[in-house]
């Protein structure tokens, strides 16, 4: 049985993703959604802070309590969107899983983005306001200043490729599906959001008329 503050999943969810994920919807597919999503979240909303440079304009401190406030909700909702997306195109192709137990297995798949959020707040400690700011990427970095940065991104790559893998076997179990079929099944909606933004695109130039 999964304790509501159990460590056990967030263990086992590296090595055995499969079996995690059929006892958490056997017995709580709702447990900890709320940690889950603040773990979503926070670290999305710090990549936000810095692609709209708001280390120029507020203190680090207050873009980590804001970042804070605003990751479980913001999590929630795209957890929320993102399940609702694939449980929808998965019914189209076989899924048996219903919305909750397909929640749990995109919150469960983002296990991997502590990490991702650890290497946040180490840069943070260590390059303070700075991290936050589109000119980040083009400083110069040298010594342990450029290890840190390096090994950083390296970390991140590897984390997001396996929380991938992840959530491919998460869905899978859920949905009744291979590994290759969760696959389509997250194809399926990433190819519609493709499609409706295009679509999007094409109505702005076609009837926003441009600037004389």
């Amino acid at each position: 049985m999964l304790g509501k503050l159990s460590l056990r999943p967030w263990l086992t969810m590296w090595v055995r993703p499969r079996d995690t994920i059929r006892d958490i919807v056997r017995t709580n597919p709702k447990s900890q959604f709320f940690l889950l999503s603040a773990v979503y979240g926070f670290p999305m909303l710090l990549q936000l802070a810095q692609n709209l440079s708001l280390g120029a304009t507020m203190s680090t401190a207050l873009i980590l309590i804001v970042s804070l406030i605003l990751a479980t909700p913001l999590g929630a909702l795209l957890i929320n969107a993102i399940a609702g997306l694939l449980y929808w195109t998965g019914g189209w192709i076989g899924g048996k899983a219903p919305f909750g137990h397909v929640r749990a297995a995109v919150a469960w798949s983002n296990v991997p983005n502590i990490v991702n959020l650890a290497i946040w707040l180490i840069l943070t400690a260590h390059f303070g306001s700075a991290l936050y700011q589109r000119t980040f990427a083009e400083m110069t970095f040298v010594g342990p200043e450029l290890a840190l940065v390096f090994f950083g991104f390296l970390i991140q790559v590897v984390v997001s490729v396996w929380g991938f893998i992840m959530i491919l076997k998460t869905l899978g179990e859920v949905q009744g599906f291979s590994a290759w079929k969760a696959l389509l099944n997250i194809l399926i909606p990433l190819f519609m959001v493709w499609i409706a933004f295009m679509v999007v695109m094409w109505l702005g130039y076609a009837f926003i008329p441009a600037k004389q």
